[in-house]
């Protein structure tokens, strides 16, 4: 038979926790959230920061894309959540033969979720399967169009002419495209 103590001890013993549960939630109450999020994420700062990332992007388990950069910062809480690689990045793309079928790098780079876009700034080279590349200092990449595009100087390196020009629209691997307003074009004499 248990003595009167030992009740009580029992019954201590089994309430406590739920009494110490309850001050502590009803005491961390707070009906200002914008408070709470200052507290634990001082505004402008990323949610997310990373060093040396590498992506797969696959596509019915066919890895269609590469992405590697040496920062990532993640921006979950703005009106257009984005991510922002600060050092550049790199993108490869492969076909389902696992061929590389075209690359853009940058030394600056945003993607912007909600807009499926890349803005790939300071740098920027891209790279097609021919080996042609295009270089500029700004190219955007639109994901739902499959395209890319600039408003500013660029210069296509193919291996018998360089074309230069403002402006630049094509389709992600660069088969077809043109140059909005063309400045000039260089003939290269290719010895075989």
């Amino acid at each position: 038979m248990l003595n009167d103590k030992r009740i009580v001890t029992i019954l201590f013993k089994s309430i406590a926790p739920i009494f110490v549960s309850a001050m502590l939630f009803s005491s961390c109450q707070n009906n200002n959230i914008e408070q709470v999020k200052a507290f634990s994420h001082p505004p402008g700062a990323p949610e997310v920061l990373a060093d040396s990332i590498e992506f797969l992007y696959s596509d019915s388990a066919v890895i269609r894309f590469k992405l590697s950069c040496s920062e990532l910062k993640i921006f979950q809480d703005e009106a257009e959540p984005y991510k922002e690689f600060p050092k550049g990045f790199k993108i490869i793309q492969y076909d389902r033969n696992k061929r590389v079928t075209s690359s853009i790098e940058a030394s600056y780079g945003k993607y912007y979720e909600k807009k499926a876009l890349w803005e790939a700034k300071q740098n920027v080279v891209a790279v097609t399967e021919k080996g042609d590349s295009l270089k500029t200092e700004l190219l955007f990449w639109d994901e739902k169009k499959d395209e890319i595009y600039s408003d500013q100087f660029v210069k296509i390196i193919q291996k018998e002419q360089i074309i230069t020009g403002i402006g630049f629209e094509s389709d992600l691997q660069m088969k077809k495209w043109k140059i909005i307003k063309p400045k000039g074009t260089v003939i290269v004499e290719v010895d075989e």
